[in-house]
């Protein structure tokens, strides 16, 4: 992977984007739009083909294997567990898809559009502020961002081509960010 930040300014986006997400900027919808378009090249950037993704892939590799040697001698335990990963992060970056889509699009795509990071995705946060403050932070945007971000590189086919251009556009939009607000990167 070619970077395009450097690492203070990938440490810089991912603040920003903990931030966003913790203080509970602005609506929903938007801030976890924001808070998931920093926080994934962040990701992608500093954690991509390291240790956190080897033992990502180590861990999802020794439970399907697991659940392969369960099958026995069904059909299903022939599947290539690599392409089984890819394959997992790809369906994981389609319901992103959904989830990033604004809502006015499900006249024509239907529920799928209507997918959000909030609904009962928020983990309440204990922090300084004023009593009553709601701080959170999103697990499931989360999630989403650091399963996409250190896995990008898993997906084939047209879906994972997909990915690794939406993510590298969400890269080369978010690289700029640091430095032109802090001066850093």
């Amino acid at each position: 992977m070619q970077h395009m930040m450097s690492p203070t300014a990938v440490a810089i986006l991912l603040m920003l984007a903990l931030v966003i997400d913790y203080m509970s900027f602005g609506p929903n919808s938007i801030r976890d739009r924001i808070a998931f378009c920093l926080a994934t090249p962040a990701i992608a950037e500093g954690f991509n083909a390291g240790p956190l993704e080897r033992w990502t892939v180590g861990l999802l590799a020794g439970v399907i294997d697991q659940g392969k040697t369960a099958a026995g001698d069904s059909y299903i335990a022939g599947a290539d567990t690599n392409t089984v990963i890819g394959a997992m992060v790809g369906i994981l970056f389609i319901y992103t898809l959904g989830v990033l889509m604004p809502d006015k699009w499900s006249n024509r795509l239907g529920p799928w559009a209507r997918l959000a990071f909030s609904k009962n995705g928020a983990v309440a946060v204990a922090g300084p502020g004023p009593a009553g403050a709601r701080h959170r932070l999103n697990w499931r945007l989360w999630t989403c961002a650091a399963l996409l971000g250190v896995l990008c590189e898993l997906p084939q086919g047209a879906v994972g081509e997909l990915m690794r251009s939406f993510i590298s556009l969400l890269d080369s939009i978010a690289a700029p960010l640091p430095a032109a607000l802090f001066g850093g990167g």
